[in-house]
């Protein structure tokens, strides 16, 4: 613990360093940060592949929920403080020599630091969509790849260098988050898992959402059969933060998990779509726009007021609708194809 303590002590100063020199970026590192926030990629940049291309939508889909589910799961268990925090709560610095790291709005995240939920869910959205770029590039030769590449590698590297300077996360947690953020692209891409699902009836896909839910709802009342206070962190960051009106419900882990499940579920009862029609761009980027609309409008219209359950249920039913909305909705409508149909037939002739 001693060597931890000293490693994070060690980090901090790295934060502090970050903080000093790129002070004069920081409405570009603001401006990061917010962009590659989960659930505004969640609601912005990922919706818009829907009106692009369903396959790709459906592929993106997969492999950003599993990646979500993964990181609050292994935030869960490692239970790793925020620097914000740490800074003030531990005993390798004294009330003399205790620095001060600057903090604004975007510092103040109510759930475990470790790893860095930007940096994994980054890693794997921005994997998906430079893989596709590579492909589609790959007449132009080796010049085309290596450039993706540098561009990929160098976004990985200013979210990482934002997360910093906020004091959201230690540099170790940045790294953490991309390493498992390549793992499960390499997972989530694979051909095998994606028909595995895909050939799964809709009940037992339902029934592996409910599983994954079972084991968060095992984790959760496991750390309070343990002594630990699962919200803990939310406790740590009201603490710490220097304005709590920066604290927002949407970043703790409680509701990450009922987004996540509600849009898990839609795609569990549509399925993966391996195969579509290609989609009129004229009527499907328009109800995309439109459809996006309606979700933030919906979202600003989340009952606040009305106690917990009714908030976490509003919002689970509104990422089902509007994920399942995007998968069969626009297809249907931008090309007249059934999704349901389309499998079915699919199915039928495998038998035949």
């Amino acid at each position: 613990m001693k060597l931890y303590g000293y490693l994070l002590k060690r980090e901090i100063f790295q934060i502090i360093y970050v903080q000093d020199v790129f002070s004069q970026y920081e409405d570009f590192l603001a401006a990061v940060t917010k962009v590659f926030d989960p659930k505004v990629l969640f609601l912005t940049v990922i919706p818009v592949v829907a009106g692009l291309s369903t396959t790709l939508y459906s592929k993106l889909l997969l492999s950003v929920l599993l990646t979500e589910y993964a990181n609050t799961i292994v935030k869960w268990i490692l239970a790793e403080d925020r620097p914000f925090w740490w800074l003030n709560e531990t005993k390798e610095f004294s009330s003399l020599n205790r620095p001060k790291i600057y903090q604004n709005e975007l510092t103040c995240e109510p759930s475990p630091g470790n790893p860095s939920g930007h940096l994994m869910t980054s890693t794997t959205y921005l994997f998906v969509i430079f893989s596709v770029l590579e492909e589609y590039f790959e007449k132009y030769g080796r010049f085309a790849r290596v450039s993706l590449r540098i561009v990929y590698y160098n976004t990985l590297f200013f979210i990482s260098i934002s997360r910093m300077y906020f004091g959201c996360h230690f540099l170790h947690q940045c790294i953490f988050g991309i390493l498992l953020g390549i793992v499960m692209s390499k997972v989530c891409l694979s051909h095998r898992l994606e028909k595995y699902i895909a050939k799964q009836s809709g009940q037992r896909r339902v029934g592996f959402v409910v599983l994954i839910c079972l084991i968060m709802l095992s984790l959760y009342w496991a750390q309070k059969l343990l002594g630990i206070d699962p919200q803990w962190a939310v406790k740590m960051a009201f603490k710490w933060c220097e304005d709590p009106f920066y604290l927002k419900p949407t970043t703790t882990l409680v509701f990450s998990a009922i987004r996540l499940t509600g849009s898990l579920l839609a795609l569990a009862v549509v399925g993966p779509i391996q195969k579509a029609k290609p989609l009129n761009i004229k009527l499907s980027i328009p109800m995309v726009m439109a459809m996006m609309a309606f979700e933030w409008i919906a979202l600003d219209f989340t009952p606040r007021n009305y106690g917990v359950v009714l908030y976490f249920l509003y919002s689970f039913l509104l990422y089902f609708i509007f994920t399942y909305a995007y998968l069969r909705w626009v297809p249907a409508l931008a090309t007249g194809q059934d999704i349901r149909a389309s499998r079915s037939d699919r199915t039928k002739s495998k038998s035949n």
